[in-house]
């Protein structure tokens, strides 16, 4: 790695000899040539520049690595640096390893652990929403009259072409109205992707954006568990490099959006609530609290008095939006915490805060909810 920059000329031409398809994130990003990637491609090398020069190999050795799980929790260790400097919280003390904790200050001079694990299951190795979403653009491009659904059988690769799929789907609504093909259902099948169409209705005309919905494989429990499980690699392997006596911030980075409904996040850090109250304002804000007792939640992660000392989970991820990398971030305190995160240490972000309670009870709100999504110049 070239001591002026992260990636070097000699790194992507390496690359660049490599088979293709090829499953690592580094390839994808230092071999191809779209704007939009070479913008994401410009955009890590300031990140890595605005890191102390002492702590630049940390990130930058891992950071131009094939392997896709090492790569991430780099990249997610450098996005967070960057959105904490980006909000004018600043890094005192570097993590020693990967998914270690670093020691950070606020604006207001509030000073805390943040820890930072990436979330890289399984599926997002295979591939990725953000590709699924790529192809039913292109497939509303067709110019037909039947609407359509797309079930997504299998994740995409991040290599896909789309076309292809698009100029199968084009014949296929050709020969229904050639009366070759009987009946409303068809398939795409090869050994990496596998997704099913179904005709709705038919038009009278022929019009774009035909798809009238979309279904993707589900899989909310496992991610819900996959937050879990990185917290408590977090919280478990690294107190001995935490810093003694402050709040203790646990970050999960998610290379997509996380798309989890948010009333079963809540309930899986926090347990079913005892009663929750819901009301509007007399100008329009809807304000809604949820009251929790500690011993009830006993499924909740919070709940669990081993995890007492942590004071806050972030839950962070990545996705691309009109070709522009889009970032956004929840914090939800823990309140039973130790060392319970003042409000102010991550200023205007969107936070489930506790606003009473007794030790026992908590009552928990959002503030600023609809601050959860940023773009970083």
């Amino acid at each position: 790695m070239s001591s002026a920059s992260l990636f070097s000329d000699e790194l992507r031409e390496e690359l660049d000899q490599l088979p293709r398809p090829h499953p690592s994130f580094l390839v994808s990003l230092l071999t191809r040539e779209e704007p939009a990637i070479q913008t994401f491609r410009g955009q890590l090398e300031d990140w890595w520049g605005h890191v102390e020069p002492d702590a630049r190999s940390f990130y930058g050795d891992r950071l131009v690595q094939l392997e896709n799980e090492v790569f991430f929790q780099a990249f997610s260790e450098l996005a967070m640096h960057e959105i904490l400097r980006y909000h004018d919280i600043s890094v005192g003390k570097h993590a020693s390893r990967p998914g270690g904790w670093m020691t950070v200050r606020s604006r207001n001079d509030c000073e805390f652990g943040l820890g930072t694990v990436a979330y890289l299951p399984e599926v997002q190795l295979r591939g990725s929403s953000s590709v699924y979403r790529h192809l039913v653009r292109e497939l509303n491009q067709i110019h037909h009259h039947y609407h359509f659904s797309v079930y997504l059988k299998k994740w995409l690769p991040y290599d896909f072409d789309p076309r292809p799929i698009k100029r199968a789907l084009q014949v296929w609504l050709d020969s229904l109205d050639d009366g070759d093909w009987q009946g409303k259902y068809a398939e795409y099948r090869d050994d990496s992707i596998h997704v099913e169409f179904s005709i709705l209705d038919k038009l009278n005309q022929d019009r774009r954006s035909l798809v009238r919905f979309r279904i993707s494989p589900l899989h909310t429990p496992e991610v819900l568990e996959s937050i879990g499980s990185c917290v408590h690699q977090l919280v478990t392997s690294g107190d001995s490099d935490a810093p003694a006596g402050r709040p203790l911030v646990a970050t999960v980075f998610s290379n997509e959006h996380w798309t989890l409904p948010q009333g079963f996040m809540q309930d899986y850090i926090y347990g079913k609530p005892d009663y929750s109250f819901h009301w509007t304002t007399h100008n329009g804000r809807r304000e809604h609290v949820r009251s929790y007792q500690q011993a009830s939640s006993k499924y909740g992660l919070f709940s669990d008095s081993g995890l007492s000392h942590l004071s806050a989970v972030v839950l962070a991820d990545k996705e691309w939006a009109r070709d522009k990398v889009v970032f956004s971030m929840r914090v939800l305190h823990n309140p039973w915490a130790e060392h319970p995160l003042p409000l102010d240490c991550f200023g205007s972000f969107a936070q489930f805060t506790p606003i009473d309670g007794d030790g026992t009870t908590a009552h928990l709100a959002w503030k600023n909810a609809e601050r959860t999504s940023f773009r970083m110049a």
